[in-house]
């Protein structure tokens, strides 16, 4: 259906439901090929990658999860669009055609004849479903990323393959449907297939983390095992094999979960592993003479020192202002993270919107002895939490633990898997004594909004905001930020730049660095094309765009 059509039949549909919207503007050699017969038919050898990540898989709910499940979900679902804040550019999924109306209403025009991994058609249906459920989640239960979707009053399906979405308020929504989280659009026969009586029903997402999938995406789960491996197989109903036109492809893509960075050197080397995430900084110039390759990928991915709020002395502002000028910053990217990054600046990233240059404290133990002096605090005893198998994390806490012992404070550095770091952090709101001084937080988008970045240190946000911040001013300078992006995204860039320095006077919590992240693979069996990456999806691998050459 043409767009014109589509919308002349908006109007009409207006005016049924009493809608009002205010309108505005390698090969082998030629001697190593046989030439099959009946009787021998040419066996294709099955092509298989295998990438190891080092954090264990926290969820594989396509509603519900908000962490490392994006490596599976990115290639299992797929929204409506995809966003690359890199060009700026927009590049259609399910979403072939999509159009602001006026400033509450957006038509999407889905992708024909695209198939579930259960053989079911995706609808204009399946996408109300899928926003539905994913708005219900998070304002009834707190889970997952449904928040991008607050500007939606409802979704309007115009038939089988057009979508209208209705606003409470302007939003820049083709960004939101580009999200990384919360936007893969999700068949609606779970609900039989879990045996829910409702969008929210604990039942679903117990069906998804049991393995069970039903998205679009060029693969499927075939073993889901999240603190070791996941296998994926090839999906070969997926709409997009013949636009690619990739016959190299992985048939099969194993994801290893593999903490210690040695282990995954080893197993690089050994050819067990053909893509690693984790390799050691030090080893990756020696790796490079062997002939392997890097992709330095930046994925807008930065580390976040969270200063515990609530639990003396990191409750006394001067005392935080004290260890941030104890920090090191000049040995943070070429120490810590070996080169691996820009020295963070507030708490959004360099080149994402809303990042703020010159942000950040300078080394000066003199101003932190001075500060210590003026609260009476000639020592003290802190509590680090990093995630171990991190060895940007753990070289930076060696670097602060060393500077802070020569202002009389000493550092207990706790190394701990991610789930258990996560643990920690949340423990501010619930057991303050079990929560760290300090906690150090990697964090990358959900979509391209400044607001992910800063909701971090939102009042009701206990899970990810870590220090236990509460301020009701700093709140409503985001949430006013977020709510008015659509219609003044220039006054919203500058509420956001307010609240980092609001955060940064106040030293809730600071950027240390920017990270760019290396993924070292085998160059005889691994090649990236284009498309292989976005830095909207981080650590995600989109294996439709990878070739397996051997």
């Amino acid at each position: 259906m043409a767009i014109a059509t589509i919308i002349v039949l908006i109007v009409a549909i207006s005016i049924v439901f009493a809608y009002t919207y205010y309108i505005t503007p390698s090969r082998p050699l030629p001697s190593q090929l046989t030439t099959p017969t009946p009787t021998q038919p040419l066996e294709r050898k099955e092509k298989i990658a295998v990438y190891a990540y080092r954090d264990v898989i926290t969820g594989i709910d396509p509603g519900a999860e908000d962490d490392i499940g994006i490596i599976v979900l990115g290639l299992v679902y797929e929204p409506l669009l995809y966003y690359n804040p890199l060009t700026k550019e927009f590049k259609p999924a399910l979403a072939v055609e999509w159009l602001k109306v006026n400033d509450t209403a957006w038509l999407f025009k889905l992708r024909p004849n695209v198939r579930f991994h259960d053989g079911s058609l995706l609808t204009a249906d399946a996408v109300r479903f899928t926003i539905m459920r994913n708005k219900a989640l998070y304002n009834e239960k707190g889970v997952g990323c449904g928040w991008i979707w607050d500007s939606v009053e409802d979704v309007i399906p115009l038939n089988n393959t057009a979508v209208l979405f209705k606003l409470r308020y302007p939003a820049p929504l083709d960004l939101v449907a580009s999200a990384a989280y919360s936007a893969y659009i999700y068949c609606p026969n779970v609900m039989k297939y879990a045996n829910a009586s409702s969008l929210t029903d604990d039942s679903i997402r117990m069906w998804f983390e049991q393995g069970n999938y039903c998205g679009t995406g060029p693969y499927k789960i075939v073993s889901y095992k999240p603190e070791s491996e996941v296998i994926l197989k090839k999906f070969d109903e997926w709409w997009g094999w013949s636009i690619i036109d990739n016959q190299n492809a992985p048939d099969t893509v194993i994801i290893k979960i593999v903490e210690e960075p040695a282990q995954q050197e080893l197993g690089l080397v050994s050819g067990n592993i053909d893509i690693a995430t984790n390799i050691p900084k030090t080893s990756i110039p020696n790796l490079l003479r062997l002939g392997y390759k890097v992709y330095n990928a930046t994925f807008y991915y930065n580390f976040i020192l969270m200063f515990n709020v609530r639990k003396w002395p990191t409750n006394i502002t001067e005392f935080r202002k004290a260890i941030a000028y104890a920090i090191p910053w000049n040995d943070i990217v070429p120490v810590a993270f070996q080169g691996y990054g820009r020295l963070g600046s507030g708490l959004v990233p360099y080149g994402f919107p809303g990042h703020v240059e010159g942000l950040h404290y300078e080394y000066n133990l003199t101003k932190a002895k001075e500060l210590l002096k003026s609260i009476g605090i000639t020592d003290a005893k802190l509590e680090l939490v990093i995630t171990s198998g991190y060895e940007e994390e753990e070289r930076f806490a060696q670097l602060l633990k060393a500077s802070l012992q020569q202002i009389g404070i000493e550092v207990n550095i706790i190394a701990l898997p991610w789930e258990q770091v996560k643990e920690k952090g949340m423990a501010v709101w619930s057991n303050l004594e079990e929560a760290p001084h300090i906690i150090v937080n990697d964090w990358w988008p959900t979509y391209a909004t400044p607001y992910d970045f800063l909701y971090l240190l939102h009042s009701n946000n206990t899970v990810w905001n870590w220090s236990g911040y509460v301020n009701p001013d700093y709140d409503e300078i985001i949430d006013e930020a977020f709510v008015i992006e659509g219609r003044d995204y220039e006054k919203a860039l500058n509420l956001y730049v307010e609240a980092q320095k609001t955060i940064f006077d106040e030293a809730i919590a600071l950027n240390l660095c920017d990270s760019v992240h290396p993924f070292v693979y085998d160059s005889d069996k691994i090649r990236f094309r284009e498309g292989a990456f976005n830095p909207m999806y981080s650590f995600v691998i989109f294996f439709q765009y990878v070739e397996v050459l051997t």
